[in-house]
């Protein structure tokens, strides 16, 4: 019986020791993710080298670049490919992600002198920048295209990201002043999808014409916005009409489209959204 009790109480020591251990571990893991991929630091650089209109300080910037290279270098080692345990949820996920692109963007463009002129000139309109400049996401080599189709686009399947990832182009959405975080994420891509779609370089009215004209960005990813309407509920066959059904989504009530107004293209302003 004296035998049998004190193992009891090794088995209960035994116990504790492991609970404290596995404790121990995930608390560790917790803030080696927040240790590893600080969205604190990308929000204060955007801060202060991002002004209000979205256009960047890229001179400031490679002037004083150990905070962003630190950054970079984070998500250079770590991704939801690489640990998935560090991110919890599909929201974690896709803000890492957006978060990402975006910086890589803007290494991008630094690595090029700063750009004076458009990350979409060279061998073949954007193909230089886009497709042939090596990126590393979380250990593995990538490129931005693959980033954002093969990744972003393809495993969310939610055109609201258009609104969030910007090309350093003045034609893309504004890069907001903030890092994409999972606790803020819907509201940070409504807040972005609604500002896109109610300003008027990105969607402009004839009502003599009855036309709308909007951004390139609709011309490129028309299908990821059809499949949004179509998964919502409008079946008709008229893809003008469906692209408007999901630009009036976020626009105010006294600034919708018609049903009947024909669907235009803008041109794609590919000027660097650099500050003067």
């Amino acid at each position: 019986m004296c035998y049998f009790n004190v193992s009891i109480r090794r088995l209960s020591s035994i116990s504790v020791f492991v609970f404290m251990l596995v404790f121990s571990l995930s608390f560790s893991v917790s803030v080696k993710a927040e240790q590893i991929v600080d969205n604190q630091t990308w929000t204060e650089i955007l801060q202060r080298y991002v002004d209000h209109k979205g256009l960047v300080d890229y001179k400031g910037l490679i002037d004083n670049r150990e905070s962003f290279d630190r950054y970079v270098s984070s998500i250079e080692k770590v991704s939801p490919d690489s640990n998935p345990e560090l991110f919890s949820s599909p929201a974690q996920s896709l803000a890492y992600y957006l978060n990402a692109y975006n910086a890589q963007v803007v290494k991008g463009v630094l690595a090029r002198g700063p750009e004076q002129e458009s990350v979409w000139k060279g061998w073949i309109s954007g193909l230089a920048f886009f497709v042939r400049m090596d990126i590393i996401i979380g250990g593995n080599n990538t490129n931005l295209k693959e980033l954002e189709d093969d990744i972003i686009r393809a495993r969310y399947k939610d055109p609201r990201v258009h609104a969030a990832l910007n090309c350093a182009s003045i034609g893309c959405p504004r890069l907001i002043r903030e890092a994409y975080s999972a606790e803020k994420l819907e509201q940070q891509l409504d807040a972005a999808v609604s500002e896109f779609l109610n300003g008027e370089m990105y969607v402009r009215i004839d009502g003599e014409k009855k036309q709308v004209w909007l951004s390139k960005i609709f011309d490129w990813y028309e299908k990821d916005f059809l499949r949004y309407e179509t998964r919502n509920g409008n079946t008709g066959k008229n893809k003008d009409r469906k692209l408007i059904d999901y630009v009036n989504r976020y626009r105010a009530a006294d600034h919708q489209i018609p049903d009947d107004y024909d669907v235009k293209i803008l041109k794609y302003d590919k000027r660097i959204n650099h500050q003067s």
